[in-house]
This record gives structure tokens, C-alpha cells and sequence, in this order.
């Protein structure tokens, strides 16, 4: 994992903080529970979807995940996650990157991202929350 110059670097708690927030949404998305998916989204968040849909706010987020999740197109879809980056912007603000591919084999065995997503996270009353949101297919 990369973590930018010019800004600080997250350890400790703040990069377990992070990493749990993946993981609970790789272990939401892969057990299509849209709850556990969007359990760290700010009441604010901002989500651009790997397709280009931006939804705005936890409830429009939540809604328009229940449905996707239970969609032919990703009924059956699996997802695995890899941190690629983390800097933090401020005390307050980190910027995380993922990597993710729709298969463990694919995830372990080297190949390029099928999907990588930008993610602000912000603390607000000691919680880290996801502010913002950017998915991208890779090509």
C-alpha cells in the first residue's frame, strides 16, 4: 500500500478504522446486506456509482443499494477488495483507494483491477465515516 508524500500517514486505529470500513463493505456487497454495506456512510454521503449514477444522501444510497443488490446484474456478483492507498488530508479527512476484482483468484493471483473506487472519509464525533465516494471499471 502507497501512502502519499506532502500529507500525513494513517496508522493505528485510524487505519484499522478504514480497513473495517472495507471490509464490511466487501463482506456487505458479497452477502448482499445492503445494511452492512452502507453501515459507514456520513447522513451526507455522495456516491458515484461504478456505472455513473451519483446518489446523494445515507437513504437515497441505502435504497438504490437494496435494489442493486437484489438486481439480475448483481444478485450473484462477488467482490474483493484491496487497500491501495491511504494519506490523510487532515486530522479529520483521509483519502483511501481500493482495488477490486469480482474474484478471489483474481484478487491473489496478480491480475490488474477490474474496479478500483475512491473513497473521503471523515471523523465526526470519533467515528470515521464515508463522505465521498467515486467507483470506476477499469479498463
Amino acid at each position: 500500500m502507497n501512502s502519499s508524500t506532502g500529507f500525513g500517514t494513517v496508522s493505528g486505529p485510524d487505519l484499522r478504522a478504514i480497513r473495517t470500513i472495507l471490509e464490511d463493505v466487501e463482506l456487505g456487497f458479497n452477502n448482499k446486506d445492503s445494511a452492512l454495506m452502507n453501515a459507514h456512510l456520513a447522513d451526507d454521503a455522495v456516491v458515484v456509482t461504478a456505472r455513473g449514477a451519483v446518489l446523494e444522501g445515507r437513504l437515497a444510497i441505502e435504497n438504490a443499494t437494496r435494489e442493486a443488490l437484489a438486481s439480475d446484474f448483481l444478485r450473484d456478483a462477488t467482490a474483493y477488495y484491496q487497500l491501495a492507498d491511504v494519506v490523510a488530508l487532515s486530522v479529520d479527512v483521509i483519502s483511501a483507494r481500493k482495488d477490486a476484482w469480482s474474484t478471489q483468484e483474481s484478487a491473489e493471483d496478480g491480475r490488474a483491477p477490474e474496479m478500483n473506487a475512491l473513497y473521503i472519509v471523515v471523523r465526526r464525533s470519533g467515528r470515521w465515516l464515508i463522505w465521498r465516494r467515486q467507483n470506476t471499471m477499469a479498463a
